[in-house]
């Protein structure tokens, strides 16, 4: 791409601004509580700005982004397959008179952080990219495999995380 460092920056900018909720929601489902999330974003962030000058366009923007995402949480992952969980899962918000509906979609997307947490690395990938409305040619291109192969391991993922809700107590 031969940014010069101004456009660079830019550039980073824009993608952070376009991009910030998949990065929040991968940095969530993928750090081992609230304090290692912005530590992981951060590190994301990073990755990002060194991977710039070598981003082509030959994918999209979007693809990039979460594959170079992707790959700092697995490899921050492996790094620490070792540690145990060093602060508990957030606890959901008291839901406040006026605020319940809020509340209620927290207390929500807090069990199913809770269970995609528990599905292997590739299984939360190819659902938080399904969130993110990738296609499946899209999901194929960040994992490397065919749209057909990323459609099974979608269903795949989906089944399992349905597994994991339907059995919780």
């Amino acid at each position: 791409m031969g940014l010069e460092m101004d456009d660079r920056e830019a550039t980073l900018r824009r993608w952070l601004a376009d991009h910030r909720g998949i990065l929040v929601r991968l940095s969530r489902a993928y750090a081992q509580g609230p304090d290692d999330e912005e530590d992981l974003l951060q590190e994301i962030v990073l990755a990002l700005w060194r991977s710039l000058p070598s981003f082509r366009g030959e994918a999209r923007e979007s693809t990039w982004i979460f594959q170079v995402a992707l790959q700092v949480a697995l490899s921050r992952r492996r790094a620490r397959a070792r540690r145990p969980l060093s602060t508990p899962l957030e606890s959901a918000p008291e839901p406040a008179a006026d605020g319940q509906a809020e509340a209620f979609d927290r207390l929500r997307w807090s069990t199913v952080l809770q269970a995609l947490r528990r599905l292997a690395p590739v299984d939360r990938a190819v659902l938080l990219l399904a969130l993110e409305g990738a296609t499946q040619q899209e999901i194929g291109d960040v994992l490397g495999v065919t749209a057909n192969a990323a459609g099974v391991k979608l269903h795949r993922a989906r089944r399992r995380l349905t597994n994991l809700l339907e059995a919780r107590p």
